[in-house]
């Protein structure tokens, strides 16, 4: 079997390159080791404190005198890591995404210019080194202000005016409040998820789901999910979704792979808003494979290794899915629903809860991937499966006790 170097552990990558005949090896945490070894993966696992930094991941691989060289393909299915395992592909000479096509995937400015070069719809944006140095007039605002290659809506923040762009600052003084920071100018709109497969550039296939609410409304206790829109009911979204993502991508140098962009739905256009090279957080993925038979972390693995891919031809029924993550109030868990109370509601299909009693709630307002648990349900309309989504949501949240 050919070698694959897998850079960070998300769950399904190891196994997705295992299935198209590649051997991985992983560079992952000494956590995420223990992770690999509990749901029973026993290939090669190389720990370093960060595989997104190139020169752990190279002195990871040196330690443990494995040559480079020896790498057919090398990737990553964690955001963080795309440009790390880009840099270590090239250096292998191994199959790998472009260096510059990682960096555009990343850096939320760099790729809002070269998406609005091309001459889509984007939001204005520019870069700030501090937060100081946002701007004092009021005329700009709203703006929003986030890291240059943040992840999970962590430290992204909706300011309305230039006395909020203050208190933002004070309350991030020195250092903490270094960046550089994205700024943007806030668009209005319905907020898309467009996931998919891009092959030799080619579009081979999108879904286009819908988020219950924006996802900045999490900073206001919002929740984090959303609807799977049949294209038979959204023609027009469908259309516009292809004709954005495909010149997008161009714009972008990512020919092969898979992608999660995100789009912002004005009625007469869409205006992208962001993209990444890798499978969709949430449960996305999931939904795509109940619905479509379409597994993208199994398309990832094909693309990474050039193998052809299998996008089924017709949806496997024509329910509707949503998904949406379980939340509960900060603090310590005196009680809280089980993964079989959830999975007995009427229409949830797949669900997990993650916390439980003596467990600690985070506050789920500051990143959209913390939460108490999720679950996909299902039903025959948008309409029905949106009621049964924040149905459940409420059932959970009056059923959670916290300290």
């Amino acid at each position: 079997m050919k070698k694959a170097l897998l850079i960070g552990w998300r769950s399904g990558a190891a196994q997705a390159l295992e299935a198209v005949g590649y051997t991985p090896t992983c560079i992952v945490t000494p956590a995420d080791k223990a992770t690999a070894l509990r749901v029973g993966f026993d290939g090669g696992l190389v720990t370093a404190s960060d595989p997104a930094d190139v020169e752990q991941v190279l002195a990871a691989l040196e330690r443990h005198h494995i040559d480079m060289a020896g790498f057919a393909a090398v990737g990553t299915n964690l955001e963080r890591c795309m440009v790390t395992a880009s840099t270590v592909g090239a250096l292998a000479g191994a199959r790998a995404i472009p260096v510059n096509a990682a960096v555009l995937l990343r850096d939320k400015v760099a790729q809002k210019t070269a998406v609005g070069t091309s001459g889509l719809p984007v939001a204005a944006c520019h870069t700030v080194d501090t937060l100081d140095d946002l701007p004092s007039g009021s005329d700009v605002y709203p703006l929003v202000v986030k890291p240059l290659a943040g992840e999970g809506t962590r430290e992204t923040h909706l300011v309305q005016d230039a006395p909020a762009a203050r208190q933002l600052a004070a309350g991030r003084p020195g250092n903490t409040g270094h960046g550089p920071w994205a700024v943007e100018e806030f668009i209005d709109g319905v907020e898309l998820q467009i996931d998919g497969v891009v092959r030799d550039g080619h579009l081979c296939t999108l879904a286009v789901s819908r988020y219950l609410q924006n996802l900045i409304a999490i900073k206001t206790g919002g929740p984090v999910g959303g609807t799977l829109l049949n294209p038979e009911d959204h023609p027009r979204l469908y259309e516009q979704a292809t004709v954005l993502t495909s010149a997008a991508l161009t714009a972008l140098g990512h020919t092969d792979g898979v992608f999660h962009l995100e789009a912002f739905d004005q009625g007469h256009h869409l205006v992208f808003s962001e993209c990444a090279g890798r499978v969709s957080g949430g449960l996305v993925r999931e939904m795509l494979v109940r619905k479509l038979g379409l597994d993208l972390t199994a398309e990832w693995a094909r693309a990474l290794v050039q193998a052809k891919p299998e996008i089924p031809a017709e949806p496997q029924d024509d329910l509707s899915y949503g998904f949406a993550n379980l939340a509960a109030s900060p603090g310590e868990i005196v009680s809280m629903p089980t993964t079989g109370d959830v999975l007995r509601r009427d229409l949830v299909v797949e669900a997990a809860v993650e916390l439980g009693p003596g467990r600690t709630v985070p506050d789920q307002t500051t990143a959209s991937n913390l939460r108490a648990g999720r679950f996909i349900a299902r039903a025959d309309s948008e309409k029905a499966v949106e009621a049964a989504v924040y149905d459940t949501l409420t059932w959970f949240a009056g059923h959670t006790t916290v300290k």
